[in-house]
């Protein structure tokens, strides 16, 4: 076993009180109640990043297929099909408690 790395933090009086208090209420050392808590603190940060590396993910894939399925709208043989499925996303928008939002594929029309 490799021997642990020293770490310092400064903290208010009250601050360190509650640490101490934390700790002794989980019948563990303060050194091991940090420690759980950083650890905690890191393992989190990874997933928040993973997590926000999807969301912009499927975010950017969604774009795309709202430009397309619009582009694909707009050139159909059937001129009033692109209007008709605005209205339709409107509608479904609002009987799930969403907002229609042209910003988010629905119609640019107020």
């Amino acid at each position: 076993m490799t021997r642990p790395k020293s770490l310092q933090v400064h903290v208010t009086v009250e601050l360190a009180e509650r640490v101490r208090a934390a700790a002794k209420r989980r019948d563990i050392s303060v050194s091991e109640w940090i420690r759980s808590l950083l650890s905690q603190a890191c393992e989190n940060d990874d997933l928040a990043s993973k997590l926000e590396t999807s969301v912009d993910r499927v975010s950017r894939q969604s774009v795309f297929t709202m430009v397309g399925v619009d582009a694909l709208l707009a050139g159909h043989p059937d001129h009033g099909l692109r209007e008709r499925a605005h209205q339709a996303y409107g509608r479904k928008c609002k009987e799930l408690g969403l907002t229609a939002n042209a910003g988010e594929g629905g119609s640019d029309e107020a």
